[in-house]
């Protein structure tokens, strides 16, 4: 009777899949730190700190896998979901804030301004003063315009890390709350599958 030989994954194969699942944790975690950290800093240092970090995740990942001849790809497919899950991550603190401590008050219209893109959605900016707050904060609403100087329910962030909201307390942002779970799990696909490709055994060819 013939035998069926069962191939078991070797030592090199293993510590490839343990290192890559290892770093995409780390990955993820420090993404994290810096999505809370960019949540409360100026729209200009998001755009430049978010790719510079991508990139050195990238070139980490690359440098990390010389030689393997799978390097620069997969560094890069780390990098992008890296970031996707970053801006991700942003969103859903942005949102969720106000769901998390958000306080409902009406308040006063001040001022407009209308910006209109190339696909013809117009996003209309508003001056906006409510009792308790020193100064004018914006308010931003897509296709909706608001009259000015009269009185409408929005929502405010106690904390001015975020802008107020027109409307009562939102709920859970369940929508970027699920694609920061899909781009954490391309994170450790990609970080889990390059591990294994730089460690596997030099028999194995074909991958």
């Amino acid at each position: 009777m013939r035998q069926l030989r069962v191939r078991v994954p070797s030592g090199r194969m293993c510590a490839g899949i343990t290192l890559g699942i290892a770093a995409g944790l780390v990955t993820l975690w420090l993404f994290t730190l810096l999505g809370r950290f960019l949540h409360t800093t100026d729209s200009l240092v998001k755009m430049l700190l978010l790719p510079v970090c991508g990139i050195a995740v990238g070139c980490a990942v690359g440098l990390a896998r010389a030689g393997t001849g799978v390097g620069a790809s997969w560094g890069l497919l780390v990098a992008i979901a890296s970031m996707f899950f970053c801006a991700q991550h942003m969103q859903y603190l942005s949102s969720n804030a106000l769901h998390d401590r958000g306080q409902e008050v009406y308040g006063v219209i001040r001022d407009v301004s209308s910006l209109t893109d190339p696909d013809g959605v117009t996003t209309h900016t508003y001056d906006v003063s409510y009792p308790g707050n020193p100064r004018q904060r914006k308010l931003s609403t897509v296709g909706q315009e608001l009259e000015v100087g009269q009185r409408y329910l929005i929502t405010i962030d106690p904390q001015h890390k975020v802008p107020p909201a027109l409307g009562p307390r939102p709920g859970t942002d369940v929508f970027h709350l699920v694609w920061q779970i899909v781009c954490a799990v391309f994170v450790m696909f990609f970080s889990t599958i390059s591990g294994v490709l730089a460690f596997r055994p030099p028999e194995v060819d074909g991958w």
